[in-house]
């Protein structure tokens, strides 16, 4: 959790609302990550959860990899320095364009979800003369105990394990069926993130024997747990350092090819911390609300999706040590009724002007709401180490003619 001194400081400087990033908080879960997973085991960040160039960076420089879904997050991990052969380009409906522009960039490893997203890299890896890597992403039958399930539930990620024979693989020319990617899901249960893992191994086993190629990396995803916008931490992860090293070592698969992690939420979710203002305070018909200067324009957690838990955001007063609290509703600066942060959280006695923050929202923060709407403009994010500031951006918005 930021400093409250800092906090203020930053609000003066840069106005409110603002997003500030602690980059060596992002540090320190990157290694307290890397030091788990299996020994050789690569990782690579998610930049979904959050593009921001400063935290590429210092992800990158802690040993990372891009794992990337456009050519906007592509240009952004090229920024920051990382390896095209260290970046790997997925998700669903990647373009022809898309493909064509990652392939120049450097990128050769490709997650792809159909054997038309396969057939068209192909085709675009010949016309360019170069030779691309696949992973076929797979959507095992098994469902795991996710958060959000990405497998075992009808999904347009993927191809359906059970559907996959021989006969279905097209001729390729340009292109080399290498690995397996799965991706479980979301905010796994720490006590069975192992458990996931040897079922992407066993799945990719499965696969690679059933379409008659040999299976050189295995994407075992991640899902890695950690808190969206209230106080506290994740699990301990360090319980299943030893089982991982263990099922590394025993797994045939595991010990003949190079295994993958991904992650976005662990390792930035902690360095952020989304710094607001109270507008107004107000009762009706029982009910308090305080009124921010933010609301789901700025973290949206993806509400409009159903993806924020409105009871449990927590609201730290920074103006002055609280000991009271009340029960509030918590909203934003939106013409809408939709705009509501949490229902019925304990919040400290807040008054207009008092400067509040939410930590935990270094993952699906900014980026993940609805910043076009009503045409507030971004906040100001900023990284910083100690008490200096590295980096400060605002992610542009508004209409440019074409």
């Amino acid at each position: 959790m930021i400093a409250p001194d800092l906090a203020r400081s930053l609000l003066r400087t840069y106005g409110s609302p603002l997003y500030a990033y602690d980059l060596d908080e992002a540090d320190r879960r990157a290694r307290s990550l890397l030091a788990v997973l299996p020994p050789g085991a690569s990782l690579y960040y998610s930049l979904k959860a959050n593009p921001l160039p400063a935290l590429v960076r210092a992800l990158k420089e802690q040993g990372c990899g891009a794992e990337v879904s456009s050519l906007g997050e592509l240009a952004v991990a090229s920024d920051a320095g990382v390896d095209p052969s260290r970046t790997l380009f997925g998700g669903p409906g990647k373009t022809s364009e898309e493909m064509t522009a990652a392939l120049a960039a450097g990128v050769r490893h490709f997650s792809c979800e159909s054997w038309v997203d396969v057939r068209r890299l192909d085709d675009v890896a010949r016309r360019a003369g170069i030779r691309a890597q696949v992973l076929l992403r797979i959507n095992p039958a098994v469902p795991p105990q996710a958060r959000l399930a990405m497998t075992g539930v009808p999904s347009q990620f993927g191809f359906e394990e059970d559907a996959l024979t021989v006969a279905g693989r097209p001729e390729l020319r340009s292109v080399d069926l290498v690995g397996v990617h799965v991706y479980y899901g979301t905010q796994i249960s720490a006590d069975t993130l192992v458990e996931t893992t040897r079922s992407a191994l066993e799945a990719a086993a499965r696969v690679s024997s059933r379409l008659e190629f040999p299976c050189r990396i295995v994407d075992a995803g991640g899902g890695f747990p950690w808190p969206y916008a209230s106080t506290g931490a994740g699990p301990d992860l360090g319980a299943a350092k030893e089982p991982y090293a263990d099922l590394a070592a025993r797994h045939e698969l595991a010990r003949t090819s190079a295994l993958w992690f991904e992650s976005g939420r662990y390792m930035c979710a902690a360095s952020g911390t989304l710094l607001a203002t109270v507008v107004d305070v107000k009762e009706s018909k029982g009910r308090k609300f305080v009124v921010l200067d933010t609301g789901i324009n700025h973290l949206g957690g993806m509400s409009g999706l159903g993806r924020i838990a409105r009871q449990s955001i927590s609201l730290i007063a920074l103006a002055r040590d609280a000991t009271d609290s009340e029960t509030v509703d918590v909203v934003g600066p939106l013409c809408s009724p939709l705009d509501s942060l949490a229902r019925g959280i304990s919040a400290p006695p807040l008054r207009p002007g008092d400067p509040v923050a939410i930590p935990n929202v270094g993952a699906y923060g900014l980026t993940a709401s609805l910043i076009g709407f009503l045409g507030h403009p971004p906040p100001a994010e900023v990284a910083f180490r100690g008490d200096r500031v590295t980096a400060a951006y605002r992610l542009r918005a508004g209409y440019e003619a074409v």
